[in-house]
């Protein structure tokens, strides 16, 4: 067998346990990652005036851009996507 001092083995040990705790750690946040949030295309808008793109999802037909605070309205195609 090998010789070793009490303070190496000590820092092997910490050593060893802090590796294992950050391994863990790792293989934890891997799993427990939040699904990606969809936002519907329905929901965003861009204004006709200052061409700010904005989410709203109260109003479906006509919004108030939040930065010019001209109305907006929705065209038909805009509808149906």
């Amino acid at each position: 067998m090998f010789r070793m001092d009490v303070s190496t083995a000590v820092v092997l040990y910490v050593m060893s346990t802090l590796l294992s705790i950050f391994l863990l750690w790792i293989l934890f946040e891997k799993r427990a990652a939040l699904p990606k949030f969809v936002r519907e295309e329905a929901d965003v808008w861009e204004c006709s005036i200052c061409a700010y793109t904005y989410v709203d999802s109260t109003h479906h037909d006509i919004s108030q851009c939040p930065q010019c605070k001209s109305y907006n309205k929705k065209s038909q195609e805009d509808r149906l996507a």
